[in-house]
Parts: structure tokens; C-alpha cells; sequence
């Protein structure tokens, strides 16, 4: 057994299984049923106008350029909101995430223009997105402070090159994490819960089914190529950053463990976030393993490493499978002869993906100044025939019989 002490945590491989006790046993709850009861409310758009006539003497606030800034963009909005009759810390969550995903105002809808991707997320969350930050971030109708345009254009912060997240999968994670379902209730056919979805499981698992379309023509394309350093999509560093900052921000320290809620912890965004960057950051790694499945004790994270990749890649696989066969069918870039292609590719791809993940984490363990990103290059797999392939194949050679047996008559 080879143990690793870094910043007074320490990491422990062993050869014993770990299960992960995020998804052990069935989970017998209806998930839609639940984000149901909590989305009653729909969007509000008449609980709050702001006064004409109010004199204004908000400030006008710069692209964030460091998390320092962001967390005093944070304060200012939250201020804003509670000006504006938000007290409840969730529902500033709920706001904020909305700039980013889930509304009709998000900077994903302005990219996928997808009401399917914005039900998705409602479904993942658990909530819908309850108030418009348009409104809810001014003054005044005549307000001149930029709140709103601030965020939206400051998703992606850096605090140097290197050291970076998105802000947008931060917040929904927060947001997500809200609700006992997303945390705890795995979506059917979509390989995680709520929270998974919306984040790593969701970047990964979108950019295995990306690369396993590639993979049809391209057969050499590497599972790397899904992790850039630079970039916005499926396991860029940013990405993966965002992602584990929204498992560890206003975590519980005494059961590092467990996904909580971090509104039962703390009282606003903005200090959710300083005690992120300040006491959570260096330990980020270590906290998001113990997460995914691994044993704390003393400082201590035991885990089997074989076991998590292969649990992390049926995750992925599950949804790479779903979001491609819906991004085939938003963008009409395929049909299912292009599917059943791609997915002889699904689990090789996707379990060279969970492979890369899993090193990239524990790299960040014992050298927690480095960012979180591909530290591996795994040779391309073999492609796996599918059900569907097999289905496909079988069904095209049965037609093609029976053609030859019409020319004959």
C-alpha cells in the first residue's frame, strides 16, 4: 500500500473494492414527481417592478478578471437581490443560475437555442429558474449599473492561465444541490443524478458521445482530445473545474463524504465562494474523491482506482448514448444508421475518458496548485459492438435479402 501526504491530507490506493456510497442501492423515488412539487411556481415576472423614478447610483462593473472580483460581483448582486425582496439565500442561487442555464435568457439557451436543454435542466435541478435577473438585478427601470451583462460575460473566470473555473456550473451545482432528488435520484437511461448530470457526468459524458461519432470516421482520434487545457467544451480544465467546485463549495467538513446542501452551512453566495477559493481550493480533489466514493478517515482517502473508473464510465457511457442520439436529432445531423455507428464506440470511448478523469483528480490530490486536467493519453480501444449495432446490422442484412428475393420475381 503506497501512501501520498500533501497539504495535510493524505491519499491511500489500495487493492480492496470501494463502493460508492453516492449510488448504493436502488434509489426507489420518482425524480420527475419531485421536481413536479417544487417547480409549481413558474417564472415570475409580475412579482417584482422596479421604480421609474428612482434616482440611480449603481456602479458600472468590469468583465471579472479573478476570483477575487467575483466574489465582489457575488455581493453585489446578492445585495441587489435582497434589495429587491430575495432574502432566501436558494433562491439567489436559483436567480444566478438562471443566467447561465435553464431560462430563456440563459447563456445556454443563447448558444443551443434547445427549450429541450432548458427543460433538462429543470429536470436535473429540481427547480425551475423562479425570477428573471434582468429585472431582479436593476434598480430601477432606469438603472445604469450592468449586474446582469457582468455575469453573463464572466461564466468563465481566471485567476491566473491555469488557475480557473466556470462560474455557471459552480452555481447550478449549488443550485442542484438544493434538492434531495438531484442529489440522491438517478435519472433513468441517463447513467447519474441531477447534480451528475449537470455537471461532470454531463461534460464527459456529452464529449465521449462527441468523440465516438468522431471516432466512426476517425478511428485514431484520442480521448484526450476532449480534455483542452484552453476552451469551453466537455472536459476543457475550466469545465472540470466548474464541476468540482460545485460538489466542494459550502461543503460540510465534518462528512466530507456527503453532497449537502450548502445553503445548511452558509448564508450567502459570496461566502460560499470566499471559503471556496480560501480554505477548500488546495483540498478540492481530495474532497471531490471522497464524493465520488472514496473512504476519509484521519486525513485519509482510501479508494480502489479501477473501480472508480469503471464506475465513472458506465456514467458516462449512459449519457453520451443520450445526448447523442438528441443532438443528432436538434441538429438533424444524423439518423440512426449514424447512430448505431457511433455506438460501437460508446463504452471503449467512454471508459478511456473516466480513466483520463479518475488520474486527473488524483494527480490534483498530490499536487494541488496544478489545475485539473488530462495528465494520461490512453491508445484508442477497439470499438464494442451494441445492442443497437447488432439490431441495425441484423435488420439491414434481413433487407437486403428480402430485395434479392423481389428482383427475382
Amino acid at each position: 500500500m503506497g501512501t501520498i501526504k500533501y497539504i495535510s491530507k493524505t491519499i491511500t490506493e489500495t487493492a480492496a473494492s470501494t463502493k460508492w456510497s453516492a449510488i448504493n442501492g436502488d434509489i426507489n423515488f420518482n425524480a420527475t414527481k419531485e421536481v413536479m412539487l417544487q417547480s409549481g411556481d413558474k417564472v415570475k415576472y409580475d412579482r417584482y417592478e422596479p421604480e421609474e423614478s428612482k434616482a440611480c447610483s449603481c456602479k458600472v462593473h468590469s468583465k471579472v478578471r479573478n476570483f477575487k472580483e467575483l466574489v465582489a460581483i457575488v455581493k453585489d448582486a446578492e445585495d441587489m437581490l435582497i434589495r429587491n425582496g430575495i432574502t432566501e439565500v436558494g433562491e439567489r442561487i436559483n436567480t444566478l443560475r438562471g443566467i447561465y442555464y435553464g431560462s430563456l435568457w440563459s447563456v445556454d439557451y443563447a448558444n443551443e437555442k434547445s427549450s429541450s436543454r432548458n427543460i433538462a435542466f429543470t429536470v436535473y435541478t429540481g427547480s425551475s429558474v423562479k425570477y428573471d435577473a434582468r429585472i431582479k438585478l436593476k434598480c430601477s427601470v432606469n438603472c445604469k449599473g450592468n449586474l446582469f451583462h457582468t455575469l453573463y460575460s464572466s461564466a468563465e473566470v481566471f485567476d491566473t492561465p491555469y488557475k480557473a473555473l466556470d462560474f455557471g456550473h459552480l452555481i447550478i451545482g449549488l443550485d442542484s444541490r438544493r434538492s434531495w432528488a438531484s442529489r440522491r435520484a438517478k435519472i433513468p437511461t441517463q447513467g447519474g443524478t441531477g447534480l451528475e448530470l449537470n455537471t461532470w457526468v454531463g461534460d464527459l459524458g456529452g464529449g465521449a458521445g462527441f468523440l465516438s461519432n468522431l471516432r466512426v470516421t476517425n478511428s485514431k482520434k484520442r480521448a484526450k482530445s476532449i480534455f483542452p487545457v484552453g476552451g469551453s467544451s466537455y472536459g476543457s480544465m475550466v469545465n472540470l473545474e466548474g464541476d468540482i467546485g460545485a460538489y466542494v463549495a459550502g461543503m460540510d467538513e465534518k462528512y466530507p463524504e456527503k453532497i449537502v446542501d450548502s445553503t445548511a452551512h452558509f448564508n450567502t453566495i459570496h461566502e460560499i465562494l470566499q471559503d471556496y477559493f480560501i480554505n477548500k481550493w488546495n483540498n478540492r480533489a481530495f474532497y471531490f474523491m471522497a464524493m465520488l466514493g472514496g473512504r476519509v478517515s484521519n486525513n485519509e482517502i482510501k479508494y480502489e482506482k479501477e473501480t472508480l473508473i469503471m464506475e465513472c464510465a458506465y456514467k458516462i457511457e449512459d449519457f453520451a448514448r443520450w445526448y447523442l442520439g438528441n443532438r443528432m436529432r436538434d441538429k438533424n445531423s444524423g439518423g440512426i444508421e449514424d447512430f448505431g455507428k457511433a455506438s460501437q464506440h460508446f463504452k471503449p470511448v467512454s471508459e478511456e475518458v473516466a480513466a483520463i478523469f479518475i488520474e486527473a483528480l488524483i494527480h490534483t490530490v498530490k499536487k494541488p496548485s496544478d489545475m485539473i486536467t488530462a495528465r494520461t493519453d490512453p491508445n484508442p480501444k477497439r470499438p464494442e459492438e451494441s445492442t443497437l449495432s447488432k439490431a441495425y446490422r441484423g435488420g439491414h442484412d434481413l433487407y437486403e435479402k428480402f430485395k434479392e428475393k423481389l428482383q427475382k420475381y
